[in-house]
């Protein structure tokens, strides 16, 4: 049947259409997270004409083992937030902060600061599950 290569190509162009619904403004790749001390995770919306109904989001930090760090597919490590995200208008575009709070670990050094995001796109409606990553050092 010739049904399951047009569905492939129709999930996978849906797929880089609305592969930008959320961006991970703060941290950045190489900031550094203190233990035991607040900072501040900002989930940004850009701009797209695409309606995206939100579900939630989550925010990890999972620490980094010889060098390797987890797939968040896989394993989001520590979870510091999940719940509803409703991003509010601000002359910059569409963004929300989250104050988070990096409890005392046992390991330190490299790890990845995970963003993952679901959302449900157009009338159909699709289900959208993303990530977003930055590498950052625990201290």
């Amino acid at each position: 049947m010739k049904l399951l290569p047009i569905v492939s190509v129709v999930v996978g162009a849906t797929a880089s259409v609305f592969g930008q619904t959320i961006a991970l403004g703060a941290p950045a790749d190489g900031d550094m997270l203190y233990q035991g001390e607040s900072f501040t995770a900002q989930v940004i919306q850009p701009g797209s004409p695409i309606r995206c109904t939100q579900v939630g989001i989550a925010l990890a930090v999972a620490h980094c083992t010889d060098g390797v760090c987890p797939e968040p597919s896989e394993r989001l490590g520590d979870v510091l937030y999940a719940g509803p995200w409703n991003p509010t208008s601000h002359p910059d575009g569409f963004y929300q902060n989250f104050t988070l709070n990096l409890p005392e670990y046992d390991a330190t050094g490299p790890a990845i600061f995970t963003l993952t995001h679901l959302c449900l796109l157009g009338a159909g409606p699709i289900p959208l599950l993303e990530y977003r990553n930055a590498s950052v050092t625990v201290e």
